[in-house]
């Protein structure tokens, strides 16, 4: 299964446990180099009532609710909703609130012939035109920078991510915008000279998160 991490911006959590945003942006560069291209989720895998599960880090034992899941212009939007009666779950939604938990992650499967190598600014990205979706994850850090939750309430602030930036090399500048608006905010394009460096850090930051 192929996977596909975009940052959210934590912004609002309900009490209830309901969250909506995008797990996937179709048309944007990740950090692992991969484009989604529009329409590209032609199937998916659903509950009874017509929900996509999501899960925690890509864990099918760990599940942590289910969303309605819409293809539109900018990408793959979720309604969700997770289940808090789970105190795994109820955990993770302390976490989105705090901002330490503030990525989404797509699991898919590409069928035979749904991608395809491209140059894009000298450098070579996967393009991802015919996918299943099995789920998406709660995830410590996605690698989309565009992705982003749009209401989740009571958040607070995100200081424990920026410390991990920090320790990352990372000056407090550098991680204040990385922290709040994700990759792009550096203002560093996808070809520049410290961007494989930068993806490599993302990356490394990632597995510390890790889920066990």
């Amino acid at each position: 299964m192929d996977r596909l991490t975009a940052p959210i911006e934590i912004k609002e959590a309900k009490a209830d446990g309901t969250f909506t945003g995008y797990a996937a942006v179709f048309n944007n560069v990740d950090l692992g180099r991969d484009v989604i291209m529009p329409g590209a989720f032609r199937a998916m895998k659903e509950t009874r009532d017509g929900k996509v599960r999501i899960a925690m880090n890509h864990d099918l034992k760990r599940l942590a609710g289910k969303a309605k899941c819409t293809q539109d212009e900018h990408g793959l939007r979720v309604e969700g909703q997770l289940a808090l009666g789970v105190s795994y779950v109820q955990d993770a939604y302390e976490l989105m609130k705090s901002g330490v938990l503030d990525g989404l992650s797509v699991g898919f499967d590409i069928v035979p012939g749904g991608a395809t190598w491209e140059e894009r600014d000298g450098d070579y990205v996967r393009i991802i035109k015919d996918a299943v979706l099995w789920e998406f994850s709660l995830v410590p850090f996605g690698m989309n920078p565009e992705a982003l939750v749009e209401t989740v309430k009571a958040a607070t602030t995100i200081r424990d991510f920026e410390a991990q930036l920090r320790g990352l090399g990372y000056s407090q500048r550098e991680a204040k915008a990385l922290a709040a608006g994700g990759f792009q905010s550096l203002g560093r394009r996808d070809g520049d000279p410290d961007s494989e460096t930068l993806a490599d850090n993302l990356k490394q930051l990632t597995h510390a998160f890790t889920w066990n």
